[in-house]
């Protein structure tokens, strides 16, 4: 059983991007100076997050293991890009403190700006399961970005 190794990785990436971008809505989700839903809202895209993490793990597992094919189409430079961005995010939220407001911001910019649905125009599954869960990935995140752009401009 072959493993590409190019794709193997660019899975991992994407998987580590939504890992980071899921600590970061967690770390808002403890924040106790939001109210009890906006932390539940955080909680919640955070979970979704984490579910897209375990997507990309899987899909990586189906490839190397059960040999579903995968193509990958996707400019490894700007993802490590995206990482970096993210994981400068990651640091930022750490430190800093965020109101309900700076955090919608962030996550309206994590979301538009860096929007990780865009690579996955660049992956191609024939397999059922997998091709639901690249689907399930893209919704989401679309729905993260109308919400998030909503919430920063004070409409909920």
């Amino acid at each position: 059983m072959a493993i590409n190794k190019e794709n193997d990785r660019l899975l991992k990436i994407l998987s580590t991007i939504e890992s980071g971008v899921a600590k970061i809505y967690k770390r808002f989700s403890a924040k106790k100076n939001f109210s009890k839903p906006v932390q539940k809202f955080w909680q919640y895209i955070s979970k979704e997050e984490e579910l897209h993490a375990e997507y990309f793990e899987k899909i990586r597992k189906g490839m190397n293991t059960d040999n579903i094919p995968v193509i990958i189409n996707i400019d490894i430079e700007r993802l490590k890009e995206f990482v970096n961005k993210v994981n400068r995010s990651v640091k930022d939220v750490m430190k800093e403190e965020y109101s309900e407001s700076d955090a919608y911001s962030l996550g309206a910019s994590i979301e538009v700006e860096m929007d990780e649905s865009k690579f996955l125009e660049g992956i191609e599954i024939t397999d059922q399961k997998f091709t639901r869960m690249l689907k399930k990935i893209e919704n989401d995140t679309e729905k993260h970005r109308i919400v998030l752009v909503n919430y920063s401009r004070g409409i909920k």
